[in-house]
């Protein structure tokens, strides 16, 4: 197989050479040069293609709607009129709803335009979730689609909510904005919240340098404007966002799904096209295998973080996968572009410009091989996050000088890979979301028939893990767990919602009183756990990892 780049033909056989030694060339990925260079950011580079290729492909919603680069910059010049028009100035923050879309993407160019910084929150958050992102933001309004506007208003905030229709008229009525001029490398990009894995949600304030950085994860000599990456991944996440950078650069695609489906990704990958994507392998696997499937187009995806089921996806979509480490504050500073063929959970080796250290818990570096928490300092200050926004303790505490503590333990090995070990704070990750422990049960325990309770994760192939809710009720015979389900419903988002719940007699408690989680899972009967009847089909404790019951 061959395809063109910027370094002319390049064949699978050469990706997998380069990639195997972990080097690329300077040009393919220097973070620190091509994060702090102006004439890349997004902005820019959308306004660039604009004038010089107006007629070249550049948003499609699987919908049917397309946009040329010219047609997405005249289109974002007059959203930002009517975003002007609604009262926003330069400065102010406002709240989207809007699903991974044309529309979404025409939105974040629009406030660059106007210097307004766009909040995205995800349409899941229910309660008090929902209610501390929103007042938290300080956001002026809402804008949301039409199916998210009784969320914003359910919450009593007293936020102005403005829907957007799908091919709403207005904002093309407009006419276009003059823009004052573009932004600046260290200027706010878009403030992303956290799941809140130590507390409540935090708002991430990123500039644009650290999601410029982004270019190259993907050798750019790999890309060219031929190109078009596959996104059903949410705005709120920076996977939403991250393809509309690394494709501008070139000059590419970015084909959007509002929500991702096991069931039509290969059809849509076909049908548009996409030679690259982020992908959650387990689901996509689960699919009844085809003889065709390696009949795709695709070339690069970024898979799980699990090494197996990246391989399996190779060799079944006939495509080098490659995955990378990261976070909304530190960016992504270690790649792994080949899957080993040893187990663990590997996230590869730093790229170029970026620092480690590992730390035991007394804060001295640990030893290769031995476990400890991994610090990153980036080429440039810009590559990480501004701030948490209104924290500025939790701002100093995430940073140990120029070093941020990323909070997870990690083995460095001596030959430079990374291998992941655990997150160090109490958190699930379940299907790429990152869900706070300490948040839901704070939740269930608000519930008046809930005497204590201890929120886990156990290991799922699909999800990654799945959220067990371990509950110990006030009157254990009258108890129903799936009325309390329903009560959560309302309560939290739906990636938070328990798969499992087992109801206890009591839960083993540390000298201080707190329930001891260390070893819980093995005392639980997942077996005979109460389960929404809407999941997949109920799985024994002997087929989870970790679990083996009581009975």
């Amino acid at each position: 197989m061959q395809r063109q780049g910027r370094g002319g033909e390049v064949s699978v056989a050469q990706i997998y050479e380069r990639t195997t030694t972990g080097d690329v060339p300077a040009v393919d990925d220097d973070p620190g040069v091509i994060a702090l260079d102006p004439a890349l950011v997004l902005p820019r580079r959308v306004a660039w293609w604009a004038d010089r290729e107006p007629g070249r492909p550049f948003l499609q919603d699987v919908t049917g709607r397309s946009l040329t680069y010219g047609q997405a910059w005249e289109l974002a010049l007059r959203w930002a009129t009517w975003l002007t028009d609604l009262g926003l100035q330069r400065g102010d923050r406002f709240v989207t709803m809007i699903p991974a879309s044309a529309d979404a993407v025409l939105l974040w160019l629009a406030a660059s335009v106007v210097g307004v910084v766009e909040v995205p929150v995800n349409p899941d958050l229910r309660g008090q979730f929902l209610a501390h992102v929103l007042a938290d933001s300080t956001a002026r309004l809402a804008l949301v689609r039409p199916e998210f506007e009784d969320v914003i208003t359910a919450d009593g905030s007293g936020m102005p909510v403005v829907t957007i229709e799908r091919a709403d008229p207005r904002p093309a009525a407009c006419e276009p904005a003059a823009p004052a001029g573009f932004p600046a490398v260290t200027d706010r990009a878009c403030v992303i919240y956290t799941s809140g894995t130590t507390g409540p949600a935090k708002g991430v304030v990123l500039c644009w340098a650290q999601l410029t950085a982004n270019i190259g994860r993907i050798p750019r000599s790999w890309l060219g404007g031929d190109d078009a990456v596959y996104c059903p991944h949410p705005m709120f996440h920076v996977t939403g966002r991250s393809p509309v950078v690394v494709m501008a650069d070139v000059g590419g695609r970015v084909v959007l799904r509002e929500r991702f489906s096991a069931s039509a990704f290969l059809s849509d990958v076909r049908a548009f096209g996409c030679t690259s994507t982020t992908v959650q392998s387990g689901l996509v696997l689960a699919t009844p295998e085809q003889a065709d499937d390696a009949e795709n187009p695709l070339r690069v995806a970024y898979t799980s973080h699990n090494a197996a089921l990246a391989r399996r996806f190779g060799a079944r979509f006939g495509v080098h996968v490659i995955d990378a480490y990261g976070s909304t504050e530190v960016g992504f500073p270690l790649l792994l572009r080949w899957p080993p063929q040893r187990g663990g959970r590997w996230c590869g080796r730093l790229r170029r410009g970026y620092q480690a250290r590992v730390i035991d818990p007394d804060g001295k570096e640990a030893a290769d091989g031995a476990s400890g928490e991994l610090l990153i300092r980036p080429p440039s200050r810009p590559l990480v996050m501004l701030e948490y926004l209104h924290q500025p303790d939790a701002t100093a505490a995430a940073f140990d000088g120029e070093w941020y503590r990323t909070g997870d333990a990690v083995i460095r090995h001596a030959d430079g890979e990374f291998e992941f070990v655990d997150r160090l704070r109490d958190t699930i990750r379940r299907l790429g979301e990152n869900i706070s422990a300490s948040a839901v049960e704070s939740v269930v325990a608000a519930d008046p028939e809930v005497a204590e309770c201890a929120v886990l994760g156990v290991p799922d192939p699909v999800a990654g893990h799945e959220v067990l809710l371990a509950v110990v009720p006030f009157d254990r015979a009258a108890f129903d767990p799936a009325a309390l389900y329903a009560r959560l419903v309302s309560q939290l988002p739906r990636y938070a919602l328990p798969e499992y719940v087992v109801v206890c007699a009591d839960l083993p408690q540390t000298p201080t009183n707190k329930v001891r989680k260390t070893g819980l899972v093995d005392l639980l009967d997942l077996g005979s756990a109460w389960r929404p009847p809407s999941r997949r089909p109920r799985r024994t404790d002997r087929e989870i990892p970790g679990a083996r019951g009581r009975g």
